[in-house]
């Protein structure tokens, strides 16, 4: 199986992006593309579901939009990280807390 993630942030380079993936990638055999000036994609072989996720949730803690994914090829793997992505990219980040509603009984 191949698995996929696809990184992308406005502000942070495309070189740092590569550097986190091979420092977490760095055991196992990946293949980086560099596809937009803010997204990078890396192919990773021979990896269990979990290492997967432990690498995508330690990307997301850095406020990095990350997709992920795997599959019997690389383009399957690459369509299910991309609809991830997409479910990043649509999901509305919430600023108010729970019970607050920004006014102080004013």
């Amino acid at each position: 199986m191949v698995s996929c993630m696809i990184l992308r942030h406005p502000t942070i380079t495309n070189l740092t992006k590569c550097k986190m993936l091979r420092f977490l990638f760095h055991e196992v055999n990946f293949e980086i593309h560099v596809v937009k000036q803010d997204t990078v994609v890396i192919y990773v072989w021979n990896i269990q579901q979990t290492d997967l996720w432990q690498a995508a949730v330690m990307v997301a803690v850095t406020d990095i939009e990350v997709g992920y994914g795997r599959g019997f090829g690389k383009r399957e793997a690459r369509k299910k990280a991309e609809q991830v992505l997409r479910k990043w990219r649509n999901t509305p980040i919430s600023t108010e807390e729970e019970g607050y509603s920004g006014n102080f009984g004013t």
